[in-house]
């Protein structure tokens, strides 16, 4: 399978001090791949960025739509690198070798049909040859909360290694599999897709015998005909589950809940908000930053109450699925209430703080439909609770596809619905939103619209005042963290 490399897929590589020496021979190997030149024994880290490539790394010369690492090997080379992988046929690669050779060099040569083939199973290999406990979390929110949440849990517990950030594709999930060491006794991947067949290729690299499947939701909906498509997707991971022998956890108040029930080819156990569920929750209650407490149930018995530290009603969910699969495995129930209460959220995920006078509902980090409601319904919580006005200041959401102004006009009917008082978008998708809220809009009501962020900034002083409750959303690519340095 030839496998595509995303623009902003770079693994800078050069700081896995866990992983173990590999074998020229057996990386050769796992990677069906040819040997050129073989002047060293072993590997003793990879790395995919010239820019940051240390002496004895051995290089992966990736290739992408914007960049091509081929370029860069001689530049490599000159830093004294160990070895290179090479895809055959490249045209920049004859002029290294020539050097290597007439320089006698101490370097290893590996040509290979593919590059990131070639990083992808040589991770699977490197993986082969340990046995921690193996978890993955997809979905298409909620999965790096989830994550965290878990990664917390097993770090209490023996040596863990999880995934950082969000390194869950291609580049990022090879990296966090060669930190694995013969200590290492549990492993955490949070594993992400752009297309059919990722979210099983991922999870068999990993060789996942425990899985959670956070929410199904419209994100990437421009590779797939329909969100039906996503969560048939998503469900690849159950196969190397039911290979593993192990079981997956399913959110089953999600929209989507029957879809991945019914193509799951492994043992499944449903959680959600009611008692026909193995695990549920239950009493809920909700401070003034939208942080809520439940009970955790097993089936009708308490097993426990929890609290989220990360605001919102959505992450009622993350804390359950991470608990009850800690649980399933053995965790003990204290051990796990103690590490979700120290959870703190990634930047830019759901971050409340407090901003000259003015409460910032941080969640710049991605955005899509599903995630703007859960966002939504947090501002107005707290804005509620707090007796403040409620600010949104939306970006445009991408990767949705020909439906995007359908959800961009969807999200103003919501932000309407729900009476936010300020509106303020930004960008050429978000006007959708503006028009539609500016429709309904009433004397109560405010709404205005930027095309570009440097006039938006230039009029938020004289939009937004002290105690308003702001939320900052809008997909990744707008970098709308660049507002809250503003304020």
């Amino acid at each position: 399978m030839t496998r595509k490399l995303s623009s902003n897929g770079i693994w800078t590589g050069g700081t896995n001090k866990n992983m173990e020496k590999i074998d020229i021979d057996d990386l050769i190997s796992w990677t069906d791949s040819a040997p050129v030149i073989l002047r060293t024994k072993s590997v003793i880290d990879f790395s995919t960025d010239s820019r940051t490539v240390k002496k004895n790394d051995f290089f992966i010369a990736l290739k992408g739509p914007n960049f091509d690492g081929h370029k860069f090997i001689g530049e490599a080379v000159d830093k004294g690198i160990s070895g290179f992988a090479f895809e055959k046929n490249n045209e920049h690669i004859s002029d290294v070798i020539k050097k290597v050779r007439e320089n006698n060099l101490e370097i290893s040569i590996i040509e290979c049909r593919n590059s990131l083939s070639f990083l992808m199973d040589a991770a699977r290999g490197y993986m082969s040859r340990y046995s921690p406990v193996s978890i993955g979390i997809t979905g298409s929110v909620g999965k790096t909360t989830t994550k965290n949440f878990i990664a917390s849990i097993f770090k209490k517990c023996g040596k863990t290694v999880y995934s950082k950030k969000s390194f869950n594709n291609e580049i990022g999930i090879p990296k966090t599999i060669f930190e694995t060491d013969s200590d290492t006794e549990y492993f955490i991947a949070e594993i992400g897709m752009r297309a059919k067949g990722q979210i099983g290729e991922l999870s068999s690299i990993c060789n996942i015998k425990y899985g959670i499947i956070t929410r199904i939701g419209p994100s990437h909906l421009e590779f797939f005909e329909n969100v039906e498509e996503i969560a048939k997707s998503k469900i690849e991971i159950s196969r190397v589950i039911n290979k593993n022998k192990g079981m997956l956890l399913l959110n089953a108040d999600d929209e989507y809940y029957h879809v991945l029930k019914k193509y799951s080819e492994c043992k499944t156990i449903s959680c959600g908000h009611g008692p026909g569920y193995k695990y549920n929750f239950s009493n809920i209650s909700a401070d003034e930053n939208a942080c809520y407490e439940f009970d955790l149930n097993l089936f009708k018995k308490k097993i426990i109450r929890l609290r989220s530290p990360i605001p919102g009603f959505h992450n009622i969910y993350n804390v359950m699925l991470a608990a009850a699969i800690s649980y399933e495995i053995g965790i003990d129930i204290k051990i796990i209430k103690e590490s979700i209460k120290e959870t703190v959220p990634d930047d830019l995920r759901m971050e409340i703080v407090e901003i000259n006078g003015k409460y910032v509902i941080n969640d710049c980090y991605n955005a899509n439909p599903v995630s703007f409601k859960s966002s939504i319904d947090t501002l107005k919580l707290i804005s509620e609770t707090k007796k403040s006005r409620s600010v949104a200041i939306v970006g445009d959401m991408f990767e949705l596809g020909n439906k995007s102004d359908k959800f961009h006009e969807g999200l103003g009917e919501y932000l309407s619905a729900n009476g936010i008082n300020i509106l303020i978008a930004l960008g050429g998708k978000a006007k959708k939103t503006y028009s539609v809220f500016s429709d309904n809009k009433n004397n109560y009501n405010e709404c205005y619209y930027f095309p570009d962020k440097d006039s938006l900034i230039k009029s938020l002083k004289d939009i937004i005042k002290k105690g308003d409750i702001v939320l900052i959303k809008g997909s990744r690519g707008n970098l709308m963290e660049d507002i809250i340095n503003y304020i």
